[in-house]
């Protein structure tokens, strides 16, 4: 099974377990799952669905060719100017931190 697979799988698990409306000690029981191996894709879930938090971030091309940053507004409220000589993967660190 794949990550994603696995993802996918525990994902569901862990929707029916909230949807069942029973303990996760009873679902487990009931369910033949292993309670820590539960927790552990609980707990792995939570960070992965944190981490995933996406904004779309819209560029206009016109304004960017003749500046020499670009300005960048994220929903939380902040903005930031980046050069528009910074690399592609510092670019991708500083909208990562400011989120």
């Amino acid at each position: 099974m794949t990550q994603s697979e696995k993802h996918q799988h525990w994902t569901a698990i862990v929707s029916n377990q909230q949807e069942s409306g029973l303990s996760v000690p009873q679902f487990c029981k009931e369910h033949d799952i292993n309670y820590a191996t539960f927790h552990y894709w609980l707990k792995k879930l939570k960070q992965t669905d944190d981490e995933q938090v996406a904004h779309q971030v819209v560029m206009n091309d016109r304004l960017a060719l003749g500046s020499e940053a670009v300005v960048v507004h994220l929903p939380n409220g902040l903005r930031a100017e980046l050069p528009t000589s910074l690399p592609l993967a510092q670019i991708q660190t500083w909208l990562k931190a400011l989120q």
